[in-house]
C-alpha cells in the first residue's frame, strides 16, 4: 500500500537527538516575538509538513529526516525557530551546496553547527538531489499561479460567508483553508531552498566569467516582479486582496491579549511616492560590459535567481493572505463552538474544528503554561545539544546586501521622515515598511542576511542596505551615517 503524504509527514514533537541547534532565522525578523498556539498550528505545522514533503522529494525519504523525534520548525516557549542544523545538513546532500551557503543566505552568516550523521552522501547521490531540486523549481511557477487563483477564490468565499452570515459554511472554510495553507508553505519552502541553489549558481558563473566578481555581485541581484510594492499600493483598498498588509504578519490572534503585545505593527503612515525610473539599470550595464556570450550567460543566472526569489516572495504573500482570511472567520467559528474571545488562541486549528474540544480546565492549563513561557526571555539561537551553554550566541557577520553608497541622517522605525534622504536604522524590518522607502536613502539593521526580507525589498527598490551590523544598536536618531552596501561598511560621521 502506498504511503500517503500525511503518513509520511507525521509531525514529531521532540528535537532530533543529534541535529539540535535552532535559530530564529527569518522567523525572528518577520514573525511576532511569540506566537499563540492557534497561529503556530497555521504556520509551524504546515511549514513542517511542506518541508518534509520537499526533503522527501529531493532526497528520497532519508532516514534522518523521516524517523521519529525530529522537527524542522520548532516552537519553544511560544517562540518560533528553524532547525538550523537540519537545513545545513540538507545542503550536504545536494551538489554544489554547502552549510555555509545556508547560513549566509538565511541565518545571518553565522558558523554552521555540526551536522554530520555518518558518511557524507556520494557525488552521484548529490547530483541526483540537485536534479530533483531543479525539477521542483522548473515546476514552481505554474503551481504558484494556480494557487494564487485558489487563494483569490477562497478570499471571496470568506467574504461572502461573513457578509451573508451563513455560519454553516464556516467549517468548510476551515477545512479548505488548511489545505491551501499547506500548499502555500510547501511552495514557499521550495522557493526558499531553491533561492540558495540559484544564488550559488550565479556566484559560480560570475566568478568564472567576470573579473572582480566579488565587487559586482550585489549589483547583479535585482529580483524581478516582487509582489510587495504592488500589494502595498493596493493596501488602502478596504477589504481588497492586499488588506492583510495592514495587519501584523503571522499572528492571527493579533487583537487578543497577550498576543497583541508581541506583534510587529505595520508601518503604513507615510505615503508612497514613485522613485525615479532608471532607463538602464546597473545590472544591465555590468552585463553589457562582459561581452555577448559572457554577458548572456551571466544574465541567465541573474534572471533565474530573480525568478526563483519572486516565486518565493509570491508564495509567502499567498500564505499571509490565507492567514488574514483566517483572522476573519476564526473568531466567529470559536463563538459558534461556545468559546470565549480569550480562549480560542490556546487551541490548535484542528482542535477548533474537531467534534470534541479540550475542556475549559485544559484551556486554563494552557493559558497558564503560555503565561509562564512568555515570561522567559528566549534567545535567537537555541542550542539543545547536551552541555551547550544556556545562552550561547553566534557571532553575526555584517553584510552589504544591496549595492550603493550614501551618507544621511539616521532615523528609527517609530519616526516619520521629514524629507527624503534619511538612513533607516532598526533591529529588523519587513514588507510593512514599503511606504517609507521612497523617503529612505539606505537601511542598516542589527539582524538579517542576504535573503532577509528587508534585503530583498531594498534590492527591489534600489537603495543601499547593510544587515547584521553591530552599530545598528548604537546609532542614534539625528546622527549622520555613512553606509556602503557594497562592502558592508557603516560609519557614524558625527
Amino acid at each position: 500500500m502506498a504511503v500517503t503524504v500525511a503518513e509520511r509527514c507525521r509531525v514529531d514533537t521532540a528535537p532530533h537527538p543529534v541535529l539540535r541547534v535552532y535559530s530564529a532565522g527569518n522567523f525572528g525578523e518577520i514573525a511576532p516575538q511569540r506566537l499563540s498556539p492557534l497561529s503556530w498550528s497555521l504556520v509551524g505545522r504546515p511549514m513542517e509538513l511542506g518541508t518534509r514533503v520537499f526533503v522527501s522529494t529531493i532526497l528520497r525519504d532519508p532516514v534522518w529526516a523521516t524517523g521519529s523525534h525530529y522537527v524542522f520548525t520548532g516552537y519553544f516557549n511560544c517562540r518560533p525557530y528553524h532547525n538550523l542544523s537540519a537545513y545545513c545538513h540538507i545542503a550536504e546532500h545536494v551538489d554544489l551546496l554547502t552549510p555555509e551557503d545556508v547560513t549566509a543566505a538565511y541565518f545571518e552568516g553565522i558558523e554552521p553547527p555540526r551536522t554530520v550523521l555518518g558518511r557524507r552522501p556520494g557525488r552521484v547521490s548529490r547530483n541526483q538531489a540537485a536534479y530533483r531540486m531543479l525539477r521542483e523549481l522548473v515546476n514552481l511557477r505554474p503551481r504558484v499561479i494556480e494557487l494564487e487563483q485558489q487563494v483569490f477564490d477562497y478570499e471571496n468565499r470568506v467574504d461572502d460567508t461573513m457578509s451573508a452570515g451563513t455560519d454553516w459554511r464556516i467549517g468548510e472554510l476551515a477545512e479548505v483553508g488548511n489545505t491551501l495553507l499547506e500548499s502555500a508553505w510547501h511552495l514557499h519552502i521550495i522557493g526558499t531552498a531553491g533561492s540558495i541553489a540559484a544564488d550559488v549558481l550565479q556566484r559560480t558563473a560570475v566568478n568564472r566569467l567576470a573579473a572582480h566578481s566579488a565587487s559586482i555581485l550585489n549589483w547583479l541581484k535585482e529580483p524581478a516582479e516582487l509582489p510587495w510594492g504592488p500589494l502595498v499600493e493596493l493596501a488602502p483598498i478596504e477589504g481588497g486582496p492586499a488588506d492583510f498588509v495592514r495587519r501584523p504578519f503571522y499572528e492571527v490572534a493579533d487583537a487578543q491579549a497577550p498576543w497583541c503585545d508581541y506583534t510587529l505593527p505595520p508601518m503604513n503612515a507615510a505615503t508612497a511616492k514613485n522613485r525615479d525610473v532608471v532607463e538602464v539599470s546597473p545590472r544591465e550595464a555590468l552585463v553589457g560590459m562582459q561581452g555577448a556570450l559572457r554577458g548572456r550567460a551571466i544574465d541567465a543566472t541573474v534572471l533565474f535567481l530573480g525568478d526563483v526569489m519572486a516565486l518565493r516572495e509570491h508564495s509567502k504573500s499567498l500564505a499571509m493572505r490565507l492567514l488574514h482570511a483566517h483572522r476573519r472567520f476564526v473568531p466567529r467559528l470559536a463563538e459558534l463552538r461556545g468559546l470565549r474571545a480569550d480562549e480560542w488562541p490556546y487551541l490548535a486549528m484542528p482542535e477548533l474544528r474537531a467534534d470534541t474540544m479540550p475542556s475549559r480546565a485544559e484551556l486554563e492549563t494552557r493559558r497558564l503554561a503560555c503565561e509562564d513561557a512568555l515570561a522567559i526571555e528566549m534567545p535567537d539561537y537555541l542550542d539543545q545539544t547536551p552541555g551547550a551553554p544556556e545562552r550561547s550566541q553566534p557571532m553575526r557577520r555584517p553584510r552589504g546586501v544591496s549595492a550603493g553608497v550614501c551618507d544621511g541622517v539616521a532615523m528609527g522605525l517609530d519616526e516619520m521622515p521629514s524629507a527624503p534622504g534619511a538612513i533607516l536604522v532598526c533591529e529588523s524590518a519587513d514588507a510593512n515598511i514599503m511606504p517609507l522607502l521612497p523617503f529612505i536613502s539606505a537601511v542598516v539593521t542589527a539582524r538579517g542576511s542576504q535573503y532577509s526580507h528587508i534585503a530583498i525589498i531594498c534590492r527591489e527598490v534600489g537603495i543601499p542596505a547593510v544587515v547584521s551590523h553591530p552599530l545598528a544598536a548604537e546609532i542614534k536618531s539625528g546622527q549622520r551615517v555613512h553606509v556602503d552596501g557594497d562592502k558592508g561598511e557603516v560609519r557614524i560621521l558625527d
